[in-house]
């Protein structure tokens, strides 16, 4: 009997365990994929976000012509075969539709030609003997195949420093400008970098960069040494007033303020940059509204005496308008500290000083980028480039220009575009991340 019962259990217990024995090996196998499978796809994940760590990176990486709608680039990865990610070229979007696109090359001064390296469309009246064409159909806001004259926006009187303000050591090596209103000579020439806070810069006398100097004029797509809240809080003795306002900046020179960018004395470690950001302003900031899109502005006009001036007249060679600075009721420029420019074209060939003067001479790259609008309809810009000079020279003056003439040499710098581009501003990619052979 013991033996029968014995045999009846071992029957039982076959019909029993082994199932469940092959249950269990099921449950492990499965739960193997299963583990691979999640940790596979957290290795997609992690790809994933370390290829959108770095917003700025990504986008140099996946924009047009490195990708395209069926072009694609292979980003970085953990290191975990077969883990992939991949950006693609959707979409773009530009800065104005095409019929937002104002004149992009507009002269003043009779006799005046589009230099060399014009983009965009020219002003029909330019170099004509009716020193008036440009102005009688200009508009004071950016407009459609108009001509623009932009209105001054308020600036404040006080005068930081011209020599700037370090920050402290331990936010890196760094100098700031604020702005302001500076009525003697500012020149940057070393390698220190500086940053110009955004805002509204007034200028009465030459404004230089030069030799080493790398500069980024206002924050934006351009990073500087530092940004507008650390140096309003950190800079090392920084003005109670800093009159910090929107992204970017806006020159403004008048009497005899002026811009010289020259790369003399860079180095192949430290050539000659300067870089502007776009302006932007909060269209409730009343008083710097005037100074949205635009990167440089001259005051126009004569003065006539204390709290007045008057349109220029040079006659056979170029009228200007006076300035007025934007507000409800628009005012005389000189009624708010503003002198007008005194470098005026009075004949041809011109012999007065330029009121934006390049010169490059340096066997060094060397670049100056002014993303906004270059409003100077009474004074001249001058390119010079020394024989044999132009190589890795950049000049970009890519958001129009109003100006009395340019004046050029032979020689050019390699990339050379005066006028006005209508950049991509946005693009849109499609990231793709997976296990496989991708």
């Amino acid at each position: 009997m013991a033996m029968v019962f014995c045999m009846v259990f071992i029957v039982l217990g076959m019909m029993i365990v082994a199932p469940i024995l092959g249950y269990a090996s099921a449950v492990l196998r499965n739960s193997r994929i299963q583990t691979e499978k999640t940790a596979r796809s957290e290795a997609v994940r992690g790809a994933l976000r370390i290829a959108m760590a770095d917003p700025k990176a990504l986008y140099d990486t996946c924009k047009e012509p490195n990708t395209g709608l069926t072009k694609y680039v292979q980003l970085m990865t953990p290191k975990i075969p077969d883990v992939f990610t991949k950006c693609t070229w959707v979409d773009g979007a530009q800065e104005l539709n095409t019929n937002d696109l104002r004149t992009a090359m507009t002269l003043t001064a009779v006799g005046a030609v589009a230099p060399v390296g014009t983009v965009g469309s020219t002003f029909a009246g330019n170099g004509g003997a009716d020193t008036t064409a440009w102005y009688t159909g200009a508009t004071t806001a950016s407009t459609g195949n108009k001509v623009w004259a932009p209105q001054l926006p308020a600036h404040a009187l006080n005068h930081p420093a011209n020599s700037g303000y370090m920050m402290p050591a331990w936010a890196g090596t760094c100098r700031v400008f604020f702005p302001g209103t500076y009525n003697s000579a500012v020149t940057i020439s070393d390698a220190i970098p500086t940053f110009f806070a955004s805002g509204v810069y007034y200028f009465e006398s030459a404004l230089t960069f030069t030799g080493q100097a790398n500069v980024v004029v206002g924050e934006g797509a351009t990073e500087g040494c530092t940004d507008n809240q650390d140096a309003a809080y950190n800079a090392i003795n920084a003005p109670t007033n800093h009159n910090i306002s929107g992204l970017g900046a806006t020159f403004v020179f008048g009497a005899a303020g002026r811009m010289v960018f020259s790369d003399a004395g860079s180095t192949a470690l430290n050539p000659t940059k300067v870089s502007f950001n776009s302006r932007l302003v909060d269209p409730t900031d009343v008083g710097s509204i005037a100074s949205k899109n635009v990167s440089i502005v001259s005051v126009n006009g004569v003065y006539v005496g204390p709290g007045v001036s008057a349109d220029l007249d040079v006659p056979g060679v170029l009228r200007s308008p006076k300035s007025m600075v934007a507000g409800t009721t628009p005012a005389d420029a000189v009624t708010t500290g503003y002198l007008p420019s005194t470098l005026i074209p009075a004949a041809a060939p011109p012999v007065e000083t330029p009121i934006i003067d390049i010169n490059l001479s340096s066997g060094f790259a060397s670049s100056l980028f002014v993303p906004g609008y270059v409003a100077v309809p009474q004074g001249r810009i001058n390119i010079t480039v020394a024989p044999a000079s132009g190589s890795g020279k950049s000049v970009q003056l890519v958001g129009g220009v109003l100006a009395a003439m340019f004046t050029q040499t032979l020689d050019v710098p390699a990339t050379n575009n005066l006028g006005m581009i209508n950049r991509v501003v946005q693009q849109t990619f499609k990231l793709t991340a997976g296990s496989g052979p991708g």
